[in-house]
């Protein structure tokens, strides 16, 4: 036998149906939180949390429940039958640890009505008088009512007890014989032990069936998270019937299954809704939350790195962080190589995602740089140009390109700073270009005896390497490398004498002077010439002399008609007495014109004639 409390209180108990949460018809009084029961939407759950204690009292009004002696944490359910026949419910309950609890129950009926509406308000008026069905030692006066023989039920309004069992077991069965259509039932359920667990019920035989438009449940596909898309739904459509949906910030919807796009934080609350048909109206309120998006921040936002340099991004505004390199930490640590862009999707503790990215602008100042060392008067350049970027020298200039004059070995330096702040030293040092010079003791000397010396003086300075180079094949060699070479020339001529002198550094520099090689000046015309005779002897006109330059030298040859016949700018080069057309030419006075040059560069110019013989 169970030990049966004797109290009965008024407050503690809690449930929530799993299946979602039916809609009871709206009616003058709570009922007690009695709710519709279908035996098509199967099947049904009550959970009941920890805590759980004590008994409340029934809208019936008294304490007296059938075959129970307590209503422990009740639970109320309604149906209305469709169609006729035998009803077997399946009630079972479980503790949170899935061992079976012990469940008790009470059902009622049947109970006749025009419609729901007047069934649920004779509930709320008393018409349906339940308190008689057990006297006060819970047997009725006409005996005990047997629940499976109609005889003991004592009928309407003296009881009307279909089923009921205070079994100590947590496995239980409703039977509800020979149920009509348009009757309605009420089923009570308990838990006995008080215990945190679950009671499942559902049809389990019978070819009764219950009329689920009494139901109408609404539901919706939250929580959500700001922007994402709220779904009512209410499964139970009729045909005629009107639907009417309100909710926070004056929202409102006719539609039976209505949709809010964009949806943001204030729009969380309670959401009603109204269904009427045929003369009933039935509403249910259901709450929806929309949880708001992370607000993300990335610190520092948008910094400049410089090459080689660590830094560190801190993320915050959520629960859990995937950043675009794998990380999942809040802080990241990363060495750029390049301008990047690091990503970070942050989620909340209710689930909502935000992004946010920030870009390390890199700044590679290793890019840029300078030669180790360079000559005094050569342009020393930053490589390569770059217009954002800030140079400064240490003298005192800011182009990226200066032109340096020392006379002793010095060292320039450069500040390089990039628009991302970054900064590089690069340094160079300039070293001093010598200068050329050299005097020589004759600048035109005449041969004697087939040769002339020329002495050169070096008149350098900072000097330490020296090339000269005299424009000659003589008999002392073209070339020397002492500071104050001696050069002999065997030809006359005008040589070009180039001195080159250099340092260690290979700094150089170079100098060139003419030196004019001479001797006596002697030039000979002959007067005729024998072409006809072809003999080697006297065949060409061509003078002949010394002293003589080259360069610039023209003979032009006239007949008696002032016709120009021959010309040659080659030095003693000769006229064979042929025509323009081959022929020799016929014997007579030819007038010659022949303009050079001496070693002194002087123009001489010669006018004469000269006679063609056999």
């Amino acid at each position: 036998m169970k030990n049966r409390d004797i109290f009965y209180f008024f407050i503690g108990f809690f449930f929530l149906i799993s299946a979602g949460q039916p809609l009871r018809a709206q009616s003058p009084c709570d009922v007690n939180g009695i709710n519709p029961f279908c035996t098509d939407d199967n099947p049904y759950g009550i959970t009941y949390n920890s805590g759980t204690s004590g008994d409340a009292s029934s809208f019936f009004g008294s304490s007296s429940y059938a075959c129970l002696y307590s209503m422990p944490a009740p639970a109320y359910y309604y149906l209305r039958i469709s169609s006729p026949g035998d009803l077997l419910i399946h009630i079972r309950q479980v503790s949170v640890g899935g061992y079976e609890i012990d469940v008790d129950f009470a059902c009622w009926g049947p109970f006749n009505a025009s419609n729901e509406a007047a069934f649920i308000n004779n509930l709320c008026t008393g018409q349906y008088n339940l308190d008689n069905v057990t006297s006060g030692s819970h047997v009725p006066s006409g005996g005990y009512h047997n629940p499976n023989d109609p005889s003991s039920w004592g009928g309407y309004p003296n009881g009307n007890l279909v089923d009921c069992s205070y079994s100590a077991v947590g496995t239980e069965w409703c039977y509800i014989p020979n149920a009509q259509v348009g009757e309605y039932y009420i089923l009570l359920l308990t838990n006995y032990s008080r215990s945190p667990g679950t009671i499942t019920f559902s049809q389990s035989s019978g070819s009764a069936n219950t009329d689920c438009s009494l139901l109408a449940s609404v539901s919706h596909n939250g929580p959500l998270c700001e922007g994402e898309t709220l779904i009512f739904t209410c499964d139970n459509y009729q045909a005629g019937a009107t639907y009417s949906w309100t909710g926070p910030n004056n929202w409102t919807s006719n539609l039976q299954n209505p949709v809010i796009q964009n949806t943001t934080a204030a729009m969380s609350g309670t959401y009603t809704f109204q269904m009427i048909h045929q003369g009933e109206t039935f509403t249910e309120s259901t709450s929806v939350q929309i949880y708001p998006l992370p607000v993300v921040n990335i610190t520092p936002p948008n910094p400049a790195v410089c090459d080689g340099d660590t830094i560190s991004l801190q993320a915050s505004g959520g629960g859990t962080y995937a950043w675009s390199n794998g990380s999942t930490d809040s802080i990241i640590t990363v060495v750029p190589t390049q301008t990047e862009t690091y990503s970070v999707t942050v989620t909340s503790d209710f689930g909502c995602v935000s992004s946010s990215s920030t870009t390390i602008r890199y700044g590679q100042t290793n890019n840029y740089s300078l030669l180790d060392e360079i000559c005094s008067g050569n342009r020393v350049s930053v490589s390569p140009y770059d217009p954002s970027v800030r140079y400064v020298w240490n003298s005192g200039e800011t182009s990226y390109s200066i032109l340096p004059q020392v006379s002793v070995p010095t060292q320039y330096v450069v500040v390089i700073t990039d628009s991302n702040g970054c900064v590089v030293t690069d340094s160079i040092m300039v070293y001093p270009t010598p200068v050329a010079d050299f005097i020589a003791d004759a600048y035109s000397k005449e041969m004697e005896d087939g040769m002339a010396v020329i002495n050169f003086t070096d008149l350098s300075e900072g000097a330490e390497i020296w090339k000269w180079s005299f424009g000659d094949q003589g008999a002392s060699g073209n070339f020397s490398d002492v500071p104050s070479p001696l050069y002999v020339y065997t030809r006359p001529g005008l040589y070009n004498i180039c001195q080159v002198v250099s340092t260690a550094h290979n700094c150089a520099d170079t100098l060139c002077r003419r030196v004019l090689i001479t001797t006596p000046f002697n030039f000979y015309i002959p007067n005729s010439f024998t072409p006809y005779r072809q003999n080697g002897l006297n065949d060409i006109f061509a003078p002949k002399g010394v002293g003589i330059m080259p360069e610039n030298y023209e003979m032009v040859i006239y007949n008696q008609y002032g016709q120009l016949i021959f010309k040659t700018n080659e030095l003693f080069g000769g006229w064979d007495g042929s025509l323009p057309n081959g022929e020799i030419a016929p014997l007579g006075v030819y007038v010659y014109r022949i303009t050079l040059y001496d070693f002194s560069e002087d123009e001489k110019i010669y006018y004469g004639t000269v006679t063609l013989i056999r």
